[in-house]
């Protein structure tokens, strides 16, 4: 099954001033908050992060976010304990920047390859707009605009430009591309939307080199969309008792 509500065809869309992409792409962001607590024999290890994700879709009654593996916890959970992770305890709360409770969420779906992508499906009364995943390719020179929370600031705007496309590969060595940008990134930026001068969601902000000025990097929405298309995506679990196995277990590629 093809996951077209997930995207939108190639089409003219005029050029926005960066005001309204600025206004349009902060509606659409969320902030996501995580915690985990993992057991061990004398003393407990607690863990908390934050990262940003942007609404790519409404299914039914539930919104769908667009985040990164790391900022579900997924890294940070594999690399609790030396042998299988015990957690008895895990949240991941979703904030948007109209409202100041944090929503609840319903499921998780993980890449199955370790691409650094989840999506997360949360359920809200508020009606928030979409940006859905774009097919335009991403070239060389080309305008961007990313927002996100750095630092804890919340729902900050950047811009650059594509600097050049990279390839790497995941955990289980699948390889992908991503979007090497300029753009002025940092931790809390991971998951938020990377836009181009019409508006369209050409992927999320993934990592940036440590101490490197300018090396920045995305996700790019093609790498996504043929990850549906594929059906590379698990469900991941939210009771805290199975979370440890399965994080070991899609870690040995025996998910997929």
């Amino acid at each position: 099954m093809i996951f077209n509500y997930f995207f939108i065809k190639n089409f003219i869309k005029a050029k926005k001033n960066p005001v309204e992409l600025a206004k349009m792409s902060q509606l659409s962001t969320v902030k996501i908050k995580g915690f985990f607590r993992e057991k061990d024999l004398f003393l407990s290890d607690d863990m908390n992060w934050h990262g940003a994700g942007v609404i790519i879709d409404k299914k039914d009654e539930f919104y769908v976010i667009l985040t990164n593996l790391h900022v579900i916890g997924f890294w940070q959970i594999y690399d609790s304990d030396l042998l299988t992770p015990e957690i008895n305890e895990y949240s991941l709360d979703i904030q948007t920047v109209n409202a100041n409770d944090w929503v609840i969420v319903h499921k998780i779906l993980v890449n199955a390859k370790l691409k650094d992508f989840a999506l997360i499906y949360v359920k809200t009364a508020t009606d928030y707009p979409l940006l859905p995943l774009s097919r335009q390719k991403p070239q060389q020179g080309m305008k961007v605009y990313a927002m996100g929370h750095p630092s804890g600031l919340n729902f900050t705007f950047t811009s650059g430009v594509i600097s050049a496309m990279r390839k790497t590969r995941s955990d289980l060595e699948v390889p992908y591309q991503l979007i090497q940008t300029d753009t002025v990134l940092n931790p809390g930026n991971s998951g938020g939307p990377l836009i181009d001068e019409k508006g369209q969601l050409l992927g999320i902000v993934v990592s940036k080199m440590s101490d490197k000025c300018g090396l920045n990097f995305a996700i790019p929405a093609q790498e996504i969309i043929a990850s549906f298309e594929h059906e590379e995506f698990v469900e991941f679990p939210l009771v805290p008792a199975q979370i440890g196995l399965f994080v070991e277990q899609l870690k040995q590629g025996l998910h997929h």
